[in-house]
């Protein structure tokens, strides 16, 4: 079963596929995981109904899908 992570740049958005089962996979979108959060970004638990999730402070891989918001500035 593939999972997700979502984030948007200025690239736009970006998917990260993994199976939770695979360390390769899992440790690669940790990683990048723990790059946004050092960014600034902030992340999202979403549950599989797509209604509202929780925020997550460590990467979960067992969460079927996480979505990364980038910290937003003021004017």
């Amino acid at each position: 079963m593939q999972h997700e992570m979502r984030y948007l740049s200025k690239e736009g958005d970006t998917k990260i596929v993994f199976d939770p089962d695979n360390d390769e996979e899992s440790d690669a979108a940790e990683e990048q995981f723990d790059n946004l959060i050092s960014k600034g970004f902030t992340a999202y638990k979403v549950k599989k109904d797509g209604s509202q999730g929780k925020k997550i402070e460590k990467f979960d891989r067992s969460a079927g899908r996480i979505i990364l918001v980038p910290k937003l500035g003021g004017g």
